[in-house]
């Protein structure tokens, strides 16, 4: 009971604070800030939820003005499509580099450790400039012509966006698993398990990661805004069309207002639904 009502009052919270978001253009007036034009810009958005569905947007390529929510059903397919399958790659990428570098000696962890901390220092626009040289080097030494390099009004772009989100994720992963390992090593428990002679790969898959697999998702969520912000410039330069493009093109208060409803609820149900799949006993020592 104390759960449901926890997670409701946080939704409440939440609702309030996202309204009071979408009305910050309202905010500032010629250069001035105008705290009574903001309340009336934060009433203006609590109105406009009783009629979401009279929300247009300008469309360039029709020339006219369209319903809102319909439309956006293939930007957020889009979106999320780009967003899940790189979280699952880098996911599963990190769980692997953690794996071998739990394996590793005192040499290889340097050098692990060493090349991450540098890779992880790379700005997101390099990765981003790096792939788009590396499909267009790829065309004019063999022809091969299939990586598209930008989107269009009309076409769709995954691979590259996909590519450039996963390494940044990946790294960002790979130096908290990092850190995490080293903490975890020092615990007794790992110690006593290694001398009952379990094996590293079982000290590791059943002993080490169901410890640290809570925490990491706490990271994930903590962090969440970070990677979501990626996926924005990754959007916006690849020229992909999805939500947070949209977004950049159509800053009408009633369409931000709708699309932080959109990004945020799905986010809080999967949150109420892991923190209600995940045992207790991984919550341990948090």
């Amino acid at each position: 009971m104390g759960y449901i009502a926890r997670k409701s009052a946080h939704l409440v919270i939440v609702f309030f604070v996202l309204i009071a978001i979408s009305a910050l253009p309202t905010l500032v007036v010629q250069t001035d800030f105008s705290l009574t034009n903001y309340w009336s810009g934060i009433q203006q958005q609590l109105g406009q939820l009783q009629k979401l569905d009279e929300i247009t947007y300008y469309n360039l390529t029709a020339q006219t003005d369209l319903p809102l929510l319909p439309e956006l059903g293939p930007l957020i397919k889009e979106s999320v499509i780009i967003f899940t399958t790189a979280l699952a790659v880098s996911t599963m990428l990190g769980l692997f580099y953690a794996y071998f570098y739990y394996r590793s000696g005192s040499r290889v962890r340097t050098v692990l450790h060493q090349t991450s901390q540098t890779l992880e220092m790379v700005p997101d626009l390099f990765w981003l400039i790096f792939s788009q040289f590396l499909a267009i080097s790829i065309h004019k030494a063999t022809g091969f012509d299939r990586i598209e390099v930008a989107g269009g009004f009309a076409e769709y772009i995954r691979f590259l966006p996909i590519v450039t989100l996963t390494l940044t994720t990946l790294f960002f992963f790979i130096k908290w698993l990092t850190i995490h390992i080293h903490e975890q090593e020092a615990i007794p428990y790992l110690e006593l398990a290694q001398a009952k002679g379990i094996r590293p790969r079982g000290l590791f898959w059943k002993h080490l990661l169901p410890n640290i697999i809570y925490r990491f998702y706490l990271f994930f969520r903590s962090n969440i805004i970070t990677i979501l912000s990626t996926l924005l410039i990754v959007e916006y330069l690849f020229n992909v069309q999805g939500l947070f493009r949209f977004a950049v093109y159509n800053p009408q208060m009633e369409i931000l207002l709708v699309i932080l409803f959109v990004i945020y609820i799905p986010i809080f149900l999967l949150d109420l639904l892991i923190e209600w799949i995940i045992p207790n006993a991984w919550k341990g020592g948090i």
